[in-house]
């Protein structure tokens, strides 16, 4: 298996993702699930930018859809291949954020969509949180009232 994709394929398990894409949501997992890692320190070198359902990087759906494919025809990651326990810890405690908190009436996907969409606008794309949340209302106005339990849960991690 290339190095590219094993190492994919480790942070996505790190991160409590089977790989699994077919189907949309899986999908949107993936991305959102990458895109946070990146921010909180496992950086895999994959850039995003602004589409509909958020942060979305090209690159990375190359790599999944590759990733897939290896494992469907029998290629499989060595045992003995592990990522370093620092950033293994790193990304495993980052996947709590992934769980939907109680209160919050939103499936995962969406949930890990909100999570990376208020990140993306408020880091990447440098807006003020007047802005951020304009954004919010006209593209996604089904997360806004999410939006406090989003942005509590990130800076609980220390990504905001």
């Amino acid at each position: 298996m290339d190095g590219r994709l094993l190492v994919l394929q480790k942070v996505m398990e790190a991160l409590g993702e089977d790989g699994k894409i077919s189907s949309f949501d899986q999908r949107k997992r993936i991305q959102k699930a990458i895109y946070l890692g990146q921010v909180a320190g496992c950086d895999l070198g994959y850039r995003y930018s602004w589409y509909v359902k958020g942060p979305y990087s090209t690159d990375l759906t190359r790599d999944y859809y590759s990733l897939s494919e290896a494992v469907a025809g029998g290629d499989t990651a060595p045992e003995n291949k592990k990522l370093k326990g620092d950033i293994r810890e790193k990304l495993h405690n980052l996947a709590c954020l992934f769980e939907v908190p109680n209160g919050v009436a939103l499936p995962k996907p969406d949930w890990m969509e909100l999570l990376a969409s208020w990140h993306y606008l408020l880091k990447v794309n440098r807006f003020d949180q007047a802005r951020a949340r304009e954004v919010m209302e006209r593209q996604k106005p089904n997360l806004l009232p999410f939006i406090p339990a989003a942005a509590a849960r990130l800076q609980e991690q220390h990504l905001l």
